[in-house]
């Protein structure tokens, strides 16, 4: 065999051929890391939802669960009529304010504040069975606090509000006529919403309308109330600031996230079983 001859079977890959090779890898490569960047992306959002979702269902359920108690009131005679019963008290089961509660912890009637996100009051009357008792065997607000006799029985006057922590973020707290601070019952509660379901005077056991608090006309006809919480997620889980994600506020308007946090409204609807009963 000639030299020429094996000289050209020793020849090794061409500049032309060596580029095309490393622009074929940096494809690949770059495929690869796309889609490992997008799923840690994905897995990050999915986790920050499904946290979303386990926390709104706590606060809906803690806040339904007191409103299923609205107006509960235990009957001490029957009436004048005898139709109906005589009862330890007859005052509105919810009360609400557009502008949040000017002090959540008063030990009166609450004000409504200048500025803030909707707040909720509800009134029932507590005993052994519908909270936990105290040491001392007597019924609790929201926060686990002993209830002071109101005249043979006791009333919870449960407030939820949102409030900032000390970390800045939103959280939804609950306080009680009893006049303890106000507590944290859930963090990255971002807004609540309320509309309140109103009966007329001609059909009082239906609902009419459905309005925000500075338009009930009438507490005590207040049959069914609806909720809205607008939650964010713990941490920022968009990759930047170009990334976006559209979401549905409380009022059904589509916004935009930002900071990076992913956001999501949920909502609830509870009949006022008291007052729908009598």
């Amino acid at each position: 065999m000639s030299a020429a001859v094996r000289l050209r079977r020793m020849r090794g890959l061409s500049l032309v051929e060596v580029m095309v090779s490393l622009v074929i890898g940096l494809v690949v490569v770059g495929a690869v890391l796309v889609s490992y960047i997008t799923a840690g992306t994905t897995g990050r959002q999915q986790a920050a939802y499904s946290e979303m979702n386990e926390n709104a269902q706590l606060a809906l359920t803690l806040i339904a669960r007191d409103l299923l108690l609205a107006g509960f009131a235990a009957p001490t005679g029957v009436a004048a009529d005898g139709l109906s019963f005589t009862r330890t008290f007859a005052s509105s089961p919810v009360f609400g304010c557009r502008t949040g509660f000017a002090a959540p912890s008063t030990t009166g009637a609450v004000a409504c504040a200048a500025s803030g996100s909707d707040a909720l009051e509800v009134v029932y009357q507590a005993d052994g069975a519908n909270s936990v008792p105290t040491a001392a065997d007597l019924p609790t607000d929201c926060l686990g606090n002993g209830l002071a006799d109101a005249g043979g029985f006791y009333l919870a006057y449960n407030r939820y509000y949102l409030a900032n922590s000390s970390s800045g973020r939103s959280e939804l707290h609950c306080a009680s006529r009893q006049g303890a601070a106000g507590q944290p019952l859930v963090d990255n509660v971002e807004g609540m919403s309320v509309w309140y379901g109103e009966a007329n005077a001609a059909s009082p056991r239906a609902v009419a309308r459905y309005v925000r608090a500075d338009a009930v006309s009438d507490w005590g006809r207040v049959l069914s109330v609806r909720v809205c919480l607008l939650m964010r997620s713990s941490e920022a889980v968009l990759a930047s600031d170009e990334d976006t994600v559209t979401y549905l506020d409380c009022d059904s308007v589509q916004q935009t996230s930002s900071g990076g946090f992913v956001r999501r409204a949920f909502f609830s609807t509870t009949t006022l079983r008291n007052k729908m009963a009598f």
